[in-house]
């Protein structure tokens, strides 16, 4: 056999070459694991301008800027091998034992595809058959599939029974833990440096692991909310803000730009990357310098802006200006939760027509990067399904969302219940920095009377005030929770 292996450089960050314990980077890691795989014969790095490495392969620097690139090159440089290995550069962690069990069965069944499902990402590769590259990059080609690291199956998944695929399945299906073992981020780095250093090496060491050392998880933050206006046009019946904060509807305080610049600074100081959300308890249309808002989060290329509105208050010009800034960067979520007027305002109160204004303006300039939600709620349950179809008609895409009532705070509305049947950390506390127009970092959204602050992001260190959430994370682990927590439903729901 002369089976080929690609892997995938051109993106890669600075993580990716930094010493792992042991003392090699993922990449060295990756290029050891390339050279041991089964029937090895040529070694292909697809590469940037900038790569400077050397080893036992040849650097593709031809441009991959798409799903149908990849396959194309994949064809010009080994289309005429049976059997093809497609990695990352950055993933340390792929296990030698399931690549061989994966192969095995892929020659064994004449597969056209194998991949691996239940596992972290970064414990295993995808192989594929030399034959069916030609099919791939038509497939590709008609969708338009960026290069994503599950973009192989993205594109199979677009006429999946026209290929055989072989699945390698882990005996403990660890995807709700959405652990990545790449040195892709800081928040990744750091966690593959725990896990190594715990004795994580192999898919039985990393796989327990995971099991008993949920400790390890929590590195940095990964989404920021942020409350950079105190004032709502409405006052909506399923949200506990009005009840706590008095007269929103004439309040017109915001958060300064500056103090919004020291935010954006502190976060990149301590986690490298984050999404960023600028809706948390208040409208950010009222805030008068958004477009300047987006402009200092967006200069970051690590960052990404999440802007969930009720659409009133936007101007069309407004929208314009963030859309050109915005460079796939923006993502908006307008909440319309009623199907009809009548619903509508007996929920939010008035400006049904200019919401679905908003909505329709700003699904044509931002698409795939626009979402229409309605929260599932006993008000609305009978109306959500002719909701959801008028919307998709329109190729909108749309997000139901659970009811949340606060930890008992709001009357209980829920449709139905959809918790896990056994309890897990808390997503929020591992991933989760709330942030007030004060500073004031609380120690989730749900505690909306401030009763567990964490600290002030303007006058403290950002890892000190993180740190200080890390006991009652541990509590969740070892299933113990405070009031606050074992009233709460919201502990597995999941933000970016």
């Amino acid at each position: 056999m002369n089976n080929a292996v690609f892997i995938n450089a051109r993106a890669l960050t600075p993580y990716a070459y930094k010493e792992l314990p042991g003392g090699k980077s993922a990449f060295d890691h990756v290029i050891d694991t390339a050279v041991s795989l089964p029937d090895t014969g040529k070694i292909y790095v697809l590469a940037g301008d900038s790569f400077n490495k050397e080893g036992p392969f040849d650097i593709v620097r031809e441009p991959v800027n798409s799903m149908e690139d990849l396959f194309a090159v994949m064809i010009r440089y080994a289309g005429k091998s049976d059997t093809l290995y497609y990695l990352y550069g950055d993933t340390p962690l792929i296990d030698p034992a399931i690549v061989q069990r994966m192969y095995k069965n892929h020659k064994n069944y004449f597969a056209s595809y194998t991949f691996a499902d239940g596992y972290p990402y970064g414990l295993a590769l995808e192989i594929l058959q030399g034959g069916i590259l030609s099919r791939l990059a038509a497939l590709a080609g008609k969708y338009h599939f960026p290069v994503t690291r599950g973009g192989i199956f993205e594109v199979i998944q677009k006429d999946i029974n026209s290929f055989d695929i072989e699945t390698e399945i882990s005996e403990k299906d660890q995807r709700m833990l959405r652990v990545s073992l790449a040195a892709d981020t800081k928040r990744n780095f750091n966690q593959l440096k725990r896990i190594m250093e715990g004795g994580g090496v192999d898919e039985q060491s990393v796989v327990n692991l995971l099991e008993t050392r949920q400790d390890l998880l929590r590195t940095e933050p990964a989404y920021v909310t942020v409350q950079i206006a105190s004032g709502c046009p409405q006052a909506c019946t399923y949200c506990p803000y009005p009840a706590v904060y008095q007269d929103i509807l004439k309040n017109k305080e915001v958060m300064p730009l500056d103090n919004w610049k020291v935010i954006l600074d502190r976060v990149k100081q301590f986690s490298d990357d984050a999404v960023f959300s600028v809706s948390l308890w208040g409208e950010p249309s009222f805030h008068p310098d958004i477009i300047d808002l987006v402009k200092e989060t967006l200069a970051y290329p690590s960052f990404s802006l999440v802007i969930e509105t009720s659409g009133l208050g936007w101007s069309n010009e407004t929208i314009d200006a963030i859309k050109e800034v915005s460079d796939g960067r923006v993502t908006w979520i307008l909440s319309l939760d009623g199907e009809n007027e009548t619903i509508y305002r007996q929920l939010r109160g008035e400006g049904w027509s200019e919401a679905r204004a908003a909505a329709e303006y700003l699904f044509k300039k931002f698409k795939d990067h626009f979402y229409l939600q309605s929260v599932r709620m006993k008000a609305n349950e009978e109306y959500l399904e002719k909701f959801y179809r008028e919307w998709k008609a329109k190729g909108v895409q749309t997000i139901i969302q659970k009811y949340d009532y606060f930890c008992g705070m709001l009357p209980d509305e829920k449709v139905t219940d959809i918790s896990p049947v056994r309890r897990f950390p808390c997503w929020h506390l591992k991933r989760d920095l709330t942030v007030l127009i004060d500073g004031t970092v609380q120690l989730c959204r749900e505690d909306i009377n401030n009763e567990h602050p964490l600290g002030n992001i303007f006058s403290e260190d950002l890892s000190v005030i993180w740190e200080r959430g890390m006991p009652l994370y541990l509590n969740h682990i070892h299933g113990e929770y405070p009031e606050l927590c074992r009233k709460c439903d919201e502990y597995y729901t999941y933000n970016f």
